[in-house]
């Protein structure tokens, strides 16, 4: 069988940590990689695990009738029994194309939830219909599919994020009274990073010793700066950028947190989980579903400082024995439920449908 996975970029994020990952399956299928527009740090990584990488450098912009062509031309080329597309570009040009190609399995993925208006959610409720499959990550957004683009219960199929699980060392025991924080994330708005920062200069005036590390880049890096200097945070706060492995910076900080308006399922928590870094995120996505709240890991609203705040008091509170265990049993739970085996698994009953 020949599968294709199309997505808008290879370079680096959310959906292309997730294609890194699955390109680790070795099996009797042929796996094309592809991305539409340019490639990257993914694209590198994928090659080196011995698997074929396509870069357009097309436009992905909705919709471009020079990408359906080529894409289209592609698939004819090709003869893939799958088609597997992720996000929004890539699923609008991927499934047209595929359809028209006459591929045998069709499937679209939605990546997070997503902001459409009513002109789009017409056209992705249109898109969807074309596809034999829509797969969402977490139940929040298998929810939004069926209620905002009538999406049936038949088509949609929840297959989570997988996780690679790599030997991890043991986490590193700071001895001074800092108490570490870290983000690992894209630089967006939508990551609500100011709330961490004006928290920590609230903690920070109540005596509270703190330093926070955010690891990632992206278009809002300059307003986030400039927030943390407005706030007093300059020798607080440490801009590390964008890592290929932010393990070592996990293993060193006492708690990662996550304040997403919305998300999808979040690689970087399930990693820091998994790295066994005490981890709290914001009630969205998959969060609910990975966290049981002061077992595992801790939960609080999203977009309230206040919460954010009371919560994070909590956690030093406790000790660092009982965050280590706590810690502990949150990798635990990554391992039993979110591995590239099971991940593998679940695609192939629909790849094979």
């Amino acid at each position: 069988m020949k599968i294709i996975r199309l997505a808008t970029f290879l370079d680096f994020g959310g959906v292309e940590r997730r294609l890194e990952i699955i390109s680790h399956i070795c099996d009797e299928h042929e796996w094309v990689f592809c991305a539409i527009n340019k490639g990257g740090t993914a694209e590198d990584y994928i090659r080196k695990q011995g698997k074929r990488v396509v870069c357009f450098r097309l436009s992905y912009k909705i919709p471009s009738i020079l990408t359906l062509y080529k894409l289209y031309k592609f698939y004819k080329k090709e003869k893939p029994d799958v088609v597997h597309t992720s996000g929004a570009e890539a699923n609008f040009h991927g499934v047209l194309a595929a359809k028209l190609a006459g591929v045998p399995v069709v499937v679209s993925e939605e990546i997070g939830i997503p902001s459409q208006g009513r002109m789009a959610k017409r056209i992705f409720s249109f898109i969807y219909a074309l596809s034999d499959y829509v797969v969402g990550n977490s139940e929040p957004v298998i929810k939004y599919l069926q209620k905002e683009n009538g999406v049936t219960s038949k088509k949609t199929v929840r297959i989570p994020n997988p996780m690679l699980f790599k030997p991890v060392s043991l986490r590193i025991e700071n001895e001074d009274d800092v108490f570490r924080i870290v983000s690992v994330s894209r630089l967006e708005p939508v990551k609500n990073l100011e709330s961490v920062l004006r928290v920590v200069a609230q903690l920070i005036s109540e005596g509270f010793t703190i330093q926070y590390t955010i690891v990632g880049d992206g278009s809002h890096i300059s307003e986030l700066k400039a927030l943390a200097s407005s706030l007093g945070l300059e020798e607080k706060v440490v801009f590390a950028g964008y890592q290929n492995n932010p393990l070592p910076y996990l293993q060193a900080a006492d708690l990662y947190v996550l304040t997403s308006f919305t998300e999808g399922f979040s690689n970087s928590l399930a990693e820091a989980m998994y790295s066994g870094t005490p981890s709290l995120s914001t009630k969205v996505g998959a969060a609910e579903e990975i966290i049981s709240d002061s077992k595992n890991g801790w939960l609080v609203q999203p977009d309230d400082d206040s919460d954010l705040k009371q919560k994070i008091k909590t956690i030093i509170g406790i000790g660092k024995e009982e965050r280590n265990q706590i810690g502990q049993i949150g990798k635990q739970t990554i391992t039993e439920n979110y591995s590239l085996e099971k991940h593998a698994g679940l695609l192939m009953q629909v790849y094979q449908k």
